[in-house]
């Protein structure tokens, strides 16, 4: 129960920019950026495949995703379900690019990540292409038994460009 109220705080600190410096445990700021690059990958490379079954299987069982219209789900098979139909609809063509931001360890097993991103191929419900979008994608990621999953996952949209 804790650690579903200390994640997200951590995440919202970070992102706030308050210093976490008592939180952090010696050698925090030597985690395995490796690791936390690859989890980013692998969700990426599944992302842009259309798999929604790889993309859930990334996240923690009690993993929380939000996307760039706000809409949330909780858990692992919660997220699965929230994805299948938008990847056979809406993002079936689409493809999304990632220039990482940062990363920051909070403990040598949590990272807090941010990503710019760019989508494509994405439609609406009635199958109109739409304009390429940019935003930032959010991200806590922790070890479990020595794989690096995503606890929190919150996507932003930056406004359209007039």
């Amino acid at each position: 129960m804790l650690r579903k109220i200390m994640v997200p705080l951590v995440a919202f600190a970070c992102f706030a920019g308050m210093s976490l410096s008592g939180l952090k445990q010696a050698g925090a700021a030597e985690g395995d950026t490796a690791g936390v690059k690859a989890v980013i990958d692998a969700y990426m490379d599944a992302f842009n495949k259309h798999d929604p079954h790889a993309v859930a299987a990334l996240f923690t069982e009690d993993g929380d995703f939000t996307n760039g219209r706000q809409v949330t789900a909780h858990t692992r098979k919660v997220i699965d379900e929230h994805l299948v139909p938008v990847y056979g609809s809406v993002l079936k063509n689409s493809h999304r690019t990632y220039t990482l931001r940062s990363i920051r360890f909070v403990t040598p097993d949590v990272a807090v990540a941010a990503t710019d991103y760019e989508l494509s191929g994405t439609t609406n419900p009635k199958g109109d292409e739409l304009p390429p979008r940019k935003g930032m994608l959010q991200w806590v990621v922790a070890k479990n038994n020595g794989k690096w999953l995503i606890e929190v996952l919150n996507e932003s949209e930056l406004p359209a460009a007039n």
